[in-house]
């Protein structure tokens, strides 16, 4: 971390806005895009039990989990930018280690799905059928689900944290909002998934998903505004 009187390397800008675009990207490829191509090209049923699964399994459908990474890792660069850069290095540190656990929660997750899925699929027999309903995510109810929403809950406590790192003008302060605001979202949704783990792909579930990928969308978008502004030496104003 640069104390008052030592200049702030660019590079540790560099790696917050690298965070930032790769989250960003992370979001719009994972979600609406990924999903619409694995839409045209082979979309999985409803779960109803493995079998349908491995029948109706194409590798398109692990597309979404490729550009989940770049989610994780993008958030995670952004938390270790803040920290570099922070006053308050308590928060910020104890805002990255609960980042990096969540974040890989979620990668394992991921890796579940773009590795493991695939080749239990590859060689599957009646016998692979309780492995496939814990681990895939198609199935609402499975352990996956489980340790996702667990791991983008620690995320977002970790976005809650690190929001003492911003300061006071009006772009700061939107900054400082929207990663608290993330925060209660992502750990209000690793809580009720503990009463109904099935919810997850409820109505109200899906709007959620889709509320939270605006949240973090604008989150990014302002994170990357504030170093931006900060690298250049300007005061953060609209």
């Amino acid at each position: 971390m640069a104390t008052a009187t030592e200049p702030v390397h660019p590079s540790t800008y560099k790696i917050g806005i690298l965070g930032a675009i790769l989250t960003a990207i992370g979001l719009l490829m994972s979600g609406p895009l990924a999903i619409l191509v694995v839409a045209l090209v082979q979309p999985q049923p409803p779960w109803n039990g493995p079998t349908l699964f491995v029948d109706s399994f194409h590798r398109i459908q692990t597309l979404p989990y490729y550009f989940g990474y770049l989610l994780v890792v993008g958030s995670i660069l952004m938390l270790v930018s803040v920290y570099l850069l922070s006053k308050k290095r308590a928060a910020a540190l104890a805002a990255l280690i609960f980042m990096s656990i969540g974040g890989a929660f979620v990668i394992f997750n991921y890796l579940t799905q773009t590795a493991f899925i695939p080749a239990v699929v590859n060689a599957y027999t009646s016998e692979l059928g309780p492995v496939i309903t814990i681990l895939s995510m198609t199935n609402p109810s499975s352990l996956t689900w489980a340790v996702e929403m667990s791991g983008y809950g620690l995320m977002g406590l970790g976005t809650w944290l690190a929001a003492g790192f911003f300061g006071t003008s009006r772009l700061e302060r939107i900054a400082k909002i929207l990663f608290v605001l993330n925060g209660v979202v992502s750990v209000l949704g690793a809580l009720v998934i503990t009463i109904d783990l099935s919810g997850v792909f409820s109505i109200a579930g899906l709007v959620g998903y889709g509320m939270w990928n605006i949240l973090y969308l604008a989150l990014a978008v302002v994170f990357y505004r504030v170093l931006q502004k900060r690298r250049v030496g300007e005061k953060p104003e609209f």
